[in-house]
């Protein structure tokens, strides 16, 4: 009986896209690595690119749910379920990158991605003046003493990633949804 759930599950198109979304993202950063670029993982462009990966995967998951949906309905409920399994796994698949590579393929990733994000920091809040400095000095102090290759530094990432790309697939499910009533004259 739950096999035939998990069959059902791993059966939905949004599935499906947020396994690919993932797997773009687990390829992006490991071609990151393989250049030895990876200070491009931390820029802009790099996490728009990644977030337009996962919003494809969300539109393209829902408009295939969309054509499996009986009856000419698909609610926002639904809509809004489909883009939360591609977001899902998208995330899930791109967290699992970062660790294997922190983990297992180079533990100097760690200091460096620390060293890049203190500098990232330093440049756009000393520029900006958003805070005073003793904030600046201790969030340049968390971010030493945090350590980014533990397991359960990426679960509790989890929930921050899935619903900061959350926030568009409301949008994404608003768009999708289609409730199509018949109207009393035509029955």
């Amino acid at each position: 009986m739950m096999i035939k759930r998990i069959e059902i599950f791993f059966a939905n198109p949004s599935v499906y896209q947020g396994i690919l979304a993932g797997f773009f993202l687990f390829v992006a950063k490991i071609i990151v690595y393989l250049t030895h670029h990876w200070e491009y993982r931390f820029l802009p462009i790099f996490t728009f690119c990644s977030f337009l990966i996962i919003l494809a995967a969300m539109i393209l998951g829902s408009q295939s749910d969309r054509k499996k949906a009986e009856e000419n309905t698909y609610f926002y409920k639904q809509a809004l379920l489909s883009c939360l399994r591609a977001v899902s796994f998208a995330v899930i698949i791109g967290i699992f990158a970062d660790f294997v590579l922190y983990n297992f393929v180079d533990a100097s990733l760690v200091s460096q991605s620390k060293t890049i994000m203190i500098e990232q920091i330093k440049e756009g809040f000393s520029k900006a003046k958003l805070i005073s400095n003793s904030k600046l000095d201790f969030l340049i102090y968390e971010i030493r003493k945090s350590s980014m290759d533990t397991f359960s530094d990426y679960l509790l990432g989890l929930p921050g990633l899935i619903f900061s790309n959350m926030i568009f697939g409301l949008v994404v499910a608003r768009i999708m949804r289609v409730k199509k009533i018949t109207h009393w004259i035509d029955q």
